[in-house]
């Protein structure tokens, strides 16, 4: 091949890369995750009921679509969980008169309190299931070219009132040029934590 045709293939090549890029997912890491006594048998038997996603104020604009994108992935990979939905919870939790305890429970934050026996235990009696899942999208930025995303979830034992499972994903999405680094769309991003964060599940 002559110079000046190794020139055009290299500069053809690089007009590509610049042109296309690729988008990329990475940073996937556990930053908390316990497993106390639970099966998947016990989750499947007994049955869950998924609460509405939580998220801080800041996050309440996403909140919708996280909590499609993680009830789609959960069902997609759990296909065998005899699941109840968050606007079926919430129904359920009007019909039974415990939508204030309902509200308490969706509402608070998992870095700051437990919530009481008392409480998992109205809820989770309304909802005819053993367990409780609550999925929380902490936080989500766009920091160095790439957008980033924490997403946490517990399951509570309704007759013990307390958390057997719990696991948090930080994920960061990018579409990947020489440059400048695109931040990857937020749904994308979602998607692959709440798929990671499943999959830990028992």
């Amino acid at each position: 091949m002559t110079l000046k045709r190794r020139s055009l293939l290299f500069y053809f090549c690089l007009a590509a890369l610049l042109s296309g890029g690729c988008s990329t997912i990475d940073h996937f890491y556990t930053l908390h995750y316990k497993k106390l006594a639970l099966s998947h048998a016990e989750l499947v038997r007994d049955g869950v009921a998924v609460l509405p996603m939580a998220s801080l104020y800041e996050e309440a604009e996403y909140r919708k679509s996280a909590q499609e994108i993680f009830l789609r992935s959960l069902k997609g990979l759990q296909k065998d969980f005899d699941l109840i939905e968050p606007f079926q919870a919430a129904k359920l939790a009007t019909e039974a008169g415990v939508y204030d305890s309902f509200s308490q429970l969706t509402g608070s934050n998992l870095q700051k309190e437990v919530p009481r026996l008392l409480l998992v235990r109205k809820v989770g009696r309304a909802m005819g299931k053993r367990f409780l899942m609550r999925p929380e999208l902490v936080n989500t930025r766009v920091t160095e070219g790439a957008t980033q995303l924490t997403l946490r979830a517990q399951i509570w034992d309704v007759e013990a009132g307390e958390v057997v499972w719990e696991a948090s994903e930080e994920t960061r999405g990018y579409v990947n040029l020489v440059f400048p680094q695109t931040p990857a769309p937020l749904e994308k991003v979602m998607e692959v934590a709440a798929i990671n964060l499943i999959k830990k599940m028992p």
